[in-house]
């Protein structure tokens, strides 16, 4: 895999946290094209920006003491619904089998092409130190 795993989530971009955890669940909050500094690389070929985000979204799961393996839940925002061809190439090397359910939708995002957030499953795994949250 071509992607990190010793890397941080960017710091939010907003009012909230990369993700939490209720009940069975952790929710991954949506990523975006962002360098572990929050620069967001939106000018990027939508390739890097797929990598990028999906690469901020397995940083986010291994902070919840996960990965994107036990995703359950996958929504996808593609500001050109013709680039869900080349996502499909490189999100494949981010999930386990089996396939999590997958929503895709076009959305007008702002400076960039794409976001995606998750919902995992916990399972028996505890929790990480609460500081880790974020």
């Amino acid at each position: 895999m071509a992607h990190s795993q010793d890397r941080t989530p960017p710091p939010p971009a907003g009012t909230y946290r990369p993700w939490a955890r209720a009940g069975g669940l952790v929710f991954l909050a949506g990523q975006t094209p962002r360098d572990e500094a929050g620069v967001r690389h939106g000018d990027a070929p939508f390739d890097v920006q797929a990598r990028m985000a999906l690469d901020n979204l397995e940083a986010a799961a291994r902070a919840a003491g996960l990965s994107l393996r036990s995703a359950v839940k996958v929504h996808v925002f593609l500001k050109n619904p013709s680039d869900a061809k080349a996502f499909d190439a490189i999100y494949r090397e981010y999930v386990g089998d089996p396939l999590p359910a997958r929503t895709l939708v076009q959305s007008g995002l702002l400076g960039f092409d794409i976001e995606v957030d998750a919902i995992l499953d916990a399972g028996d795994t505890p929790p990480p130190a609460r500081h880790a949250e974020g």
